[in-house]
């Protein structure tokens, strides 16, 4: 086959049409150490300017050789902020809450309204966004993310006062999904509005065992998400959507129930997966020394193709192994998904430090698996 531009093997990959190569994605601002020095930068000014955002990203690609790019990075503090959380904004990583507008009361007249044309860095996040697709044209994929309304309900009241609300306080948990949930579909009406996105990744990370029971996932978290999705879908129906949890035992069976394109993740429970799925990934992956103690998921036969996003190790492998190591992984990962729709990518964010040449490993692997 011909040699794709990088946008259009993303799309095809994530629909899984023939490509030249398994595609390449990219989460958040991974290995940023080596792009921040690539282009001069400290993450917290290149963080606060659309141009600077976007070279980063462009920065990003030249460097490692993926086909995709990401804005926000991996901040998940974006709507947070617009809704009255105030930040702490440091040199070298991403803000972090410093003031919920919750915390010591469950009182909804505190939060802001949300105006993504002047609200927090949303309006400097859909510029950056305009200028990435201004620069890159087809030569990158595009991706937009909004984070889940549990994930900003957390934000807004704290983890553990939310997760006490579930019990004590069922109707205003509701009224604050419901608020989150409005002025996050404003926002991501802003991000579609853009023109520029390919895709719209959904963190929903939250969405896990060793967080929430079943019962709650069920009533809160996956109504409120599906939600957001369908205003994505009526707002760009030709805009394809990511789901991303790289939490260590996700609610798969919840999340592949949602209308979604493709599902972005890291781990999971390994023995739940054998019993529903029947697919034995220590056993496929220990002939490549290269899975361990993670998994690969085999698609569904009985349901609509969902494209698979991941999912080499981003911290173990990525940041102490071998490139060799790296390579051997990617391909792991590759092989167990040559049934279905996919694109290699990390877990999650490839840490901060993580050696260049192990980042590039990534690239290799895709290449010869061409």
């Amino acid at each position: 086959m011909t040699a794709l531009r990088a946008r259009e093997r993303m799309r095809r990959a994530l629909r899984g049409e023939p490509t030249d190569r398994p595609a390449l994605a990219y989460l958040f601002l991974g290995g940023a150490r080596h792009v921040l020095d690539r282009v001069g930068e400290r993450l917290g000014a290149a963080y606060r300017d659309p141009q600077r955002i976007a070279a980063t990203q462009i920065a990003a690609a030249e460097l490692f050789g993926h086909d995709s790019a990401m804005v926000p990075w991996g901040c998940l503090t974006v709507e947070a902020e617009a809704f009255g959380c105030r930040l702490e904004f440091l040199d070298d990583y991403y803000p972090r809450v410093a003031q919920r507008p919750l915390a010591d009361a469950p009182d909804l007249g505190r939060l802001a309204q949300v105006d993504p044309s002047r609200s927090g860095r949303m309006p400097l996040m859909v510029e950056a966004l305009a200028q990435l697709r201004a620069r890159c044209a087809d030569d990158l994929f595009v991706c937009g993310m909004v984070v889940s309304p549990f994930l900003v309900a957390a934000e807004l009241r704290g983890m553990s006062e939310l997760l006490m609300d579930f019990v004590r306080d069922p109707p205003f948990v509701e009224a604050l999904f419901e608020r989150v949930t409005e002025g996050s579909a404003r926002y991501l009406r802003a991000l579609l509005g853009s023109g520029a996105c390919d895709a719209l990744l959904f963190e929903n990370a939250g969405a896990c065992r060793e967080l929430l029971g079943p019962h709650h996932v069920q009533a809160y978290v996956m109504p409120y998400q599906r939600r957001l999705l369908a205003e994505a879908r009526r707002a760009a129906p030709d805009v394809l959507l990511i789901e991303h949890n790289c939490a260590d035992t996700p609610y798969f069976d919840e999340i592949l129930a949602l209308d979604v394109d493709a599902v972005s993740f890291a781990h999971g429970d390994v023995r739940a997966i054998r019993a529903e799925h029947g697919w034995e990934c220590h056993a496929k992956h220990k002939v490549a020394n290269a899975c361990l103690e993670r998994f690969c998921l085999q698609p569904r036969l009985d349901a609509r193709p969902i494209a698979w996003i991941g999912n080499v190790d981003h911290t173990r492998i990525l940041l102490s192994a071998t490139p060799e190591a790296v390579a051997r992984e990617a391909r792991a990962c590759i092989d167990s998904a040559r049934s279905g729709p996919f694109a290699l990518s990390t877990g999650c964010e490839i840490p901060f430090k993580a050696p260049l040449e192990n980042v590039r490993a990534l690239a290799r692997a895709v290449r010869e698996a061409a």
